[in-house]
């Protein structure tokens, strides 16, 4: 807690024990290179007990659980960790929440099965995806049951980077870990915004990583944003505008229209005040909430709580601190 105020981690990552068995080898990924090359956060992964004492340290009154990207282990893995995720809910009302997961290739009425059960019988809230599934994008019809799902129970998505290797630059100098990544969440967003909100105007979202570097490329994507139903003069049709130009001409409004039901977590980043600070800018307050990407980046609570005591050292109102540290995700996910 930040003085008087709740603080909510938005992106914290939890696996019931009981899930790992049903994480190996599939047709997108081998996760057990994931489980060998981040054997340390997998020591505590798995004990929500050290979540806590993280938390506890961190000055985190309350956290979000995902799995970050392991949704794609089908649907037995979620099956399982949807009922360990409902029996901490349950343990520690006041301290989690938990998000269901499910792997959208599977049986679509299976899928809507489980996320009833989820939500109705388990407690959970929000359903946990992942920027790409192999050659299926999040505009991909065959998401649409759980979207409409989403809109049903009045809840969020959440969308974390995929974890494959095979995304642009691969290995080579660790790309698909760095930029790659963030390259495939920014992506995702540019699909969910022209491909999916168009046909489920009402559909909240939350992207992780700051949209993987949507405050700093948020100006090109307003520059040249053009939807058909806006006139524009035909010289300036299919070419980059100031930002002046579009806000006078409706296209600024039209975009921020858009982004009205989306928040995005500033895990991923390191917990860099700078790009947080701008990010407060450029997106608004309104718009952001706070995220640690535990175990994986702020997983030593002192780091947490520096990222917390420069938020609260930012030259800005305390209204807009409060909304980036609970107040968002608290209207989100009903607390």
């Amino acid at each position: 807690m930040i003085g008087s105020e709740m603080v909510v981690d938005m992106q914290h990552h939890y696996i019931p024990a009981e899930a790992l068995q049903h994480v190996g080898k599939t047709r997108e990924y081998d996760f057990s290179v994931t489980l060998q090359r981040f054997r340390k956060a997998y020591q505590v992964m798995t004990d929500i007990e050290a979540d806590l004492r993280y938390m506890d340290e961190a000055g985190i009154d309350a956290a979000i659980l995902s799995t970050g990207s392991f949704v794609s282990n089908g649907y037995e893995f979620c099956r399982v960790c949807n009922t360990g995720y409902g029996k901490v809910v349950r343990n520690y009302p006041e301290r989690f929440r938990g998000m269901i997961h499910i792997d959208p290739l599977d049986d679509a009425a299976r899928n809507t099965d489980e996320i009833r059960r989820s939500v109705n019988e388990l407690g959970l809230f929000g359903l946990a995806l992942v920027s790409s599934y192999g050659e299926i994008t999040l505009d991909d019809p065959v998401l649409d049951p759980l979207y409409e799902s989403a809109v049903r129970f009045d809840m969020p998505i959440f969308v974390h980077p995929t974890i494959r290797t095979d995304l642009w630059g691969g290995n080579r100098y660790d790309m698909y870990t760095t930029i790659s990544r963030e390259y495939d969440i920014l992506k995702s967003f540019v699909e969910l915004l022209h491909g999916v909100l168009p046909r489920f105007p009402d559909l909240k979202i939350v992207m992780a990583h700051l949209g993987g570097g949507f405050p700093t490329i948020k100006g090109r994507m307003l520059a040249w944003h053009q939807p058909t139903h806006i006139e524009i003069p035909q010289d300036y049709r299919r070419h980059g505008l100031s930002i002046r130009q579009a806000e006078e001409l409706g296209l600024v409004a039209d975009f921020e229209s858009k982004c009205k039901n989306v928040l995005f977590d500033s895990a991923g980043i390191g917990g860099w005040s700078p790009v947080i600070r701008a990010a407060f800018e450029t997106l608004g307050a309104d718009h952001l909430c706070f995220g640690t990407d535990y175990p994986y980046e702020l997983a030593q609570a002192p780091y947490a709580r520096k990222v917390l005591t420069d938020i609260d050292g930012l030259t800005i109102d305390d209204v807009d601190k409060r909304k980036f540290l609970s107040g968002n995700l608290r209207r989100m996910f009903r607390f």
